[in-house]
């Protein structure tokens, strides 16, 4: 039974969990529908392509979510799912709540302003989706308000790769001068991402996981923090939830 203080020792309603499944290795998140004294009520995740996840009667899962003074874990036991047009998972809480501990990087869309600098190239747009683990954002063609000296170029390798912008990739334009800096996989910038209101912004040495092809000049990248803390990978995991809460209150999620 979840019996104890709400959001420590079981999470309370509405708020996003990440859903941990020995049968699965990708993050799962969901949101809690029915808390209290009793089993839990989730909403059933969508896998990265959107269908819905499927898991069987009996199977063993751990919720994780944001407590009060860090990530909580909840191990339980899936015991039936509730069909309807949004169908429901029902799970029976199977011990005591303990410190969570993390396994994926839960990720929400999210646009927030990103900086990074290559060399004497500084590259200024906005995030798509943001995870304790990295971002997926989106570069202005001339660098913004940059005044750099160098280019900044997207590429990609193989015909995939290929556009408008010639070889494959995003040219930026120059901010003066003719130098350029070729962004590819595993290409290493500093990261400078904001996270909005009064927190402090994030930042971070990352690396290029894949540049992603576009028909227009603007760069597309998916970022990999590199040596990021611990305490800056929970203020990022708390933007993210809070930030899963608000478009789930919006009928968004």
């Amino acid at each position: 039974m979840a019996t104890g203080i709400p959001g420590v020792d079981y999470p309370e309603a509405k708020e996003p969990v990440d859903v941990q499944s020995a049968s699965r290795g990708d993050a799962l998140t969901s949101f809690v529908e029915e808390s209290g004294n009793g089993p839990l009520t989730l909403t059933v995740p969508a896998d990265r392509s959107g269908r819905r996840v499927r898991l069987d009667i009996g199977e063993y899962v751990q919720l994780v979510w944001k407590g009060p003074e860090g990530l909580r874990a909840l191990p339980a036991e899936l015991t039936e799912v509730l069909p309807g047009e949004e169908p429901r998972w029902r799970v029976r809480p199977m011990g005591p709540a303990t410190r969570g501990q993390r396994r994926n990087a839960v990720r929400a869309p999210m646009s927030l302003p990103v900086e990074a600098v290559s060399g004497r190239t500084q590259l200024i747009g906005e995030s798509i989706d943001v995870s304790e683990g990295g971002l997926h954002c989106l570069f202005q063609p001339d660098g913004g308000t940059s005044t750099r000296e160098h280019h900044a170029t997207a590429e990609t390798t193989g015909a995939a790769g290929d556009d408008a912008a010639g070889k494959g990739g995003a040219e930026a334009a120059p901010a003066g001068g003719s130098g350029r800096v070729e962004l590819s996989s595993g290409t290493q910038l500093e990261v400078t991402l904001s996270l909005g209101g009064q927190e402090q912004p994030v930042r971070s040495k990352a690396e290029v996981v894949r540049v992603h092809p576009r028909t227009d000049r603007r760069i597309e990248v998916s970022l990999r923090f590199l040596g990021l803390p611990e305490r800056e990978e929970d203020r990022i995991r708390a933007r993210v939830f809070t930030e899963l809460r608000v478009l789930r209150s919006r009928g968004l999620l």
